[in-house]
């Protein structure tokens, strides 16, 4: 036996016994929602069928990849080759499983191995105000001939010094115009 209100086979809906301002405020919740999705769905299905709005090409040549997004930091999901390709690792000197980053730039592919003063990953802080870390070392070490790169940081293109105990700027490396230290990169080809 069927509990009350279901509604079997042989039976009619039985009307449930709704109040009217209920009932409009359930609609008014509900109507909303449908607009919603219906237009999401609609939106959806343009896109599924628009050209250029489908899947992005997929790329496993370095140097094609490179050559049609010009300038990126990094790869994206358009790159579905190797975390690193055998060639790049060939022409660096360095095992494929070694710490390399690649990037493009101009189209050109551009390589940084990892090493323990280089972070590849990193741009180049230039700002010619040293940080509180340059600052108390310049305080502890008066006239000091150079800050080192454990306190001012691998990443800084500045080289410090300090003047009695105040921390003046030198030399500022090179940075490519992506923000990297030039030096740290190189353009590789197969």
């Amino acid at each position: 036996m069927m509990p009350p209100g279901a509604h079997g086979v042989d039976q009619a809906p039985v009307a449930l016994a709704v109040e009217p301002q209920l009932r409009w405020r359930i609609k008014a919740r509900v109507l909303p929602m449908n607009r919603i999705f219906a237009s999401l769905a609609s939106l959806l299905a343009i896109c599924a069928w628009t050209p250029g709005v489908a899947a992005a090409a997929r790329y496993t040549d370095a140097q094609a990849y490179c050559r049609a997004l010009g300038t990126i930091d990094a790869p994206d999901r358009r790159w579905a080759g190797p975390k690193l390709p055998p060639w790049i690792a060939r022409r660096l000197l360095v095992d494929e499983d070694a710490w390399v980053a690649w990037r493009c730039a101009d189209g050109q592919v551009l390589a940084c191995v990892y090493g323990a003063n280089r972070r590849c990953d990193a741009k180049a802080r230039t700002s010619r105000h040293a940080d509180a870390a340059v600052r108390a070392y310049c305080h502890a070490h008066p006239d000091a001939d150079f800050v080192p790169a454990v306190v001012s940081g691998h990443d800084d293109a500045v080289w410090w010094r300090c003047r009695g105990r105040r921390a003046l700027a030198g030399h500022v490396d090179a940075v490519d115009a992506r923000g990297y230290l030039a030096r740290d990169w190189q353009a590789v080809t197969p």
